[in-house]
């Protein structure tokens, strides 16, 4: 007799619980979320790294920006107490010459002839002639020198000697460019001839004029490319006078205009002695009551004016400045001079005692100077050194390195530095 087969329980233990239903999600799906929450927590903590990392490099970049901006700060409010001597070498300069600068390079001339010296003392050119009154004007890498009543203008740059013009009639004034071309105010009795030549002496543009018409020209400046020129003419009648500063332009630009010339502007009861092209594109002209600015590389216009209560004792300029020098009546200094820009701002005012023979600019800085003193001033800022020179100074030029000049004396050039 057959047995009845017994179904077979799992075994229990005792105070077992009973086992739970198993989860809806199939071996393969519960490995794909661990590996999705694997990934999730990689991607948090690459998120994190990240963050650090940049929260790092900013503070780094903050403490740096500090840092630069303390050591920037410092330096424009550091102020010099002497100057230090790097290099000095003999080098002579005859008793009655002058000496003015070229550049890096030292100009020296008299009634008997020009040279031209580097910063180490060594003669790159000498240019020998006889002159009572000789005049002197440079533009960039040219220099001219003539005699004034006499008929020759001699033209060199850093290398020698480009050639000499002869005129044919008394020069009362001329200035070069940097490219090499003359303009002279010549006399001719009744009439006031005004040539452009190049450096060979050849006539390259012409035009007259009389005191009848348009006045004498009592001064003229070209650019340094040579095709724009600017003349003061001085008008006087009877009862009053005026003064014109006129514009040609001997390009194409002025060749479809009367006489080449582009623009003019008549002062009333003004006289302007002084017209000077800063570069190209401005140029600025004094007057005995203001000062004027013009902009325009091929028809200067009119872009300011400044009038002046004061008297004018001197003007010097820049390649972005104008130095106007005052007699100082109000304060306990002698003097006190204004610097306009370009657009003719006033970027700053300077009071000094020093007894000037020079004031010339070097980047943002402008150097005040006498044969045993100076000021080096930040336009805008701080003085950075007052004190003595040694030596007997007879030209102090800029060097391209901050607060590093050239001195020149009688019996030696030294390369100087503030310290």
């Amino acid at each position: 007799m057959k047995k009845d087969k017994k179904e077979k329980k799992p075994l229990r233990f005792p105070g077992a619980k009973k086992s739970k239903p198993l989860s809806r999600f199939t071996p393969k799906q519960d490995s794909k979320r661990e590996k999705e929450k694997s990934s999730g927590d990689l991607w948090s903590r690459i998120l994190r790294h990240r963050t650090e990392i940049l929260i790092r490099v900013g503070i780094v970049a903050v403490v740096l920006l500090l840092a630069t901006g303390f050591f920037y700060f410092s330096y424009l409010n550091k102020e010099y107490e002497r100057i230090n001597v790097i290099r000095k070498v003999d080098s002579v300069v005859t008793l009655g010459s002058e000496v003015m600068r070229f550049g890096s390079s030292i100009l020296v001339y008299s009634n008997d002839g020009m040279k031209c010296v580097n910063e180490k003392g060594e003669v790159v050119w000498n240019e020998s002639f006889q002159m009572q009154n000789p005049m002197i004007d440079v533009n960039g890498d040219v220099v001219g020198i003539a005699d004034y009543n006499g008929s020759t203008i001699y033209m060199m740059n850093k290398s020698g000697k480009l050639g000499s013009i002869n005129t044919g009639m008394p020069i009362r004034k001329f200035c070069v460019s940097a490219k090499g071309l003359a303009i002279a105010i010549l006399d001719d009795s009744d009439i006031t001839p005004i040539h452009i030549y190049d450096t060979q002496g050849n006539t390259i543009a012409y035009f007259s004029t009389s005191m009848r018409h348009s006045g004498y020209p009592i001064d003229i400046a070209i650019t340094e490319s040579g095709y724009v020129v600017a003349v003061s003419y001085l008008y006087v009648d009877n009862t009053s006078y005026k003064t014109d500063v006129a514009f040609y332009n001997f390009g194409e630009v002025g060749q479809n205009q009367t006489d080449n010339l582009v623009s003019g502007y008549t002062y009333s009861n003004a006289i302007v002695p002084e017209v000077r092209f800063i570069d190209n594109g401005n140029a600025v002209a004094v007057a005995d009551n203001r000062l004027m600015f013009y902009s325009g590389d091929q028809k200067p216009v009119s872009s300011a004016e400044v009038l002046v209560e004061k008297e004018i004792a001197a003007v010097y300029y820049g390649e972005q400045y104008v130095a106007l020098v005052f007699n100082n009546s109000d304060g306990d200094d002698r003097y006190v001079t204004r610097i306009y820009d370009r657009s003719g701002k006033i970027r700053d005012t300077i009071s000094f005692n020093i007894a000037y023979e020079d004031i010339m600019f070097s980047g943002n800085q402008v150097v005040i100077y006498s044969s045993d003193e100076c000021l080096v001033h930040v336009i805008g800022g701080i003085d950075k050194y007052k004190g003595p020179l040694e030596g007997g100074v007879l030209a102090m030029l800029p060097t391209g390195v901050n607060y590093r000049y050239v001195l020149v004396t009688h019996d030696s050039i030294q390369t100087v530095e503030l310290k």
